[in-house]
């Protein structure tokens, strides 16, 4: 019988550090864009999260005293959302901060 694979869930070390890497790239880069366009970042914060995501994002909110939440959005439509669930959507009804949701621009991918 073969193991189910659930897709969530990473075994593979290799990969969970190059995934890692590749996301503090990009939370370094939005930092520095959001520094060469005058704005102040007070701290950065990033974690790995196979499940709850919704409800780590909003304990850290809690815990760091977040005056403002800011994430992406895949921009899924009505009847996907509904389907396979928001992380976003649960952060906006949960936190005890605003939430900005960033959509990706027309034409690139989420």
């Amino acid at each position: 019988m073969r193991q189910a694979f659930l897709p969530t869930t990473i075994h593979n070390l290799s990969v969970v550090d190059q995934l890692r890497e590749r996301a503090e790239d990009i939370l370094n880069e939005q930092s520095a864009k959001i520094e060469q366009e005058g704005g102040t970042i007070a701290e950065k914060h990033l974690r790995k999260a196979e499940r709850y995501r919704a409800q780590q994002i909003v304990k850290v909110a809690e815990d760091i005293g977040a005056g403002l939440i800011v994430m992406g959005s895949r921009g899924l439509g009505g009847v996907r959302r509904v389907l396979m669930g928001s992380v976003s959507d649960l952060v906006v009804r949960h936190a005890h901060c605003p939430v900005l949701v960033v959509r990706p621009e027309k034409g690139q991918a989420a």
